[in-house]
């Protein structure tokens, strides 16, 4: 039989396989998660990042940075009413405030704002034509259940399509389906704002 070892022994034995624990490893598991936090401080209580990164050494401050950009970034998102747009010409200062390339990163955010620009123009039209067309599409669906529940004879009164879960659900599924096209280059942005120096 072998022999029976502690559950010390084994940690001590897995702990001999892991590489050095540099103090570089040391900053970012302290560090990152500082920088996480300071996103909803940022977002919420409205902090001065400029005031909080002179709070870090130059050592400390890029793994803050590391966690700050993600967190900022991930709230970037369509605007589509006025709070959103809000919080997203805060979150974009809060990661210029960030970053040293402004050039770069100011020119990703003209790409940005190009997307939410079409959204707005372009996508409100492109969402109610679709909202229209569904619409119809129900309400021929629902005249046609009538007609067969009334043995052929064609319903002509009112018919409120809007009101009923089937339509609401298929009319969400509809929404996200356009909203993709947008999410898919906001998604590419947002990857190099973070990568950008």
């Amino acid at each position: 039989m072998g022999d029976i070892r502690s559950a010390r022994e084994i940690a001590l034995d897995k702990l001999k396989d892991m590489d050095e624990i540099t103090p570089e490893d040391r900053l970012r598991w302290k560090f990152v998660p500082a920088g996480e936090k300071l996103v909803q401080r940022y977002m919420v209580d409205g902090i001065d990042l400029e005031e909080e990164f002179a709070k870090f050494t130059e050592e400390q401050l890029p793994y803050v940075k590391q966690g700050l950009v993600p967190g900022l970034v991930a709230i970037l998102n369509l605007p589509r009413d006025e709070s959103a747009e809000k919080r997203n010409l805060k979150v974009m200062a809060g990661i210029m405030e960030t970053k040293d390339d402004k050039e770069s990163v100011a020119g990703a955010f003209g790409q940005l704002q190009q997307i939410f620009d079409h959204y707005h123009q372009m996508g409100e039209q492109q969402r109610q034509q679709a909202y229209q067309g569904l619409k119809a599409r129900y309400e021929q669906r629902l005249r046609q259940a009538m007609k067969e529940q009334q043995g052929g004879a064609d319903y002509t009164g009112p018919v409120n399509v809007e009101q009923y879960p089937q339509f609401q659900e298929e009319w969400r599924h509809t929404q996200t389906k356009l909203e993709l096209q947008y999410a898919a280059s906001i998604d590419k942005i947002k990857k190099y704002l973070i990568e950008v120096a």
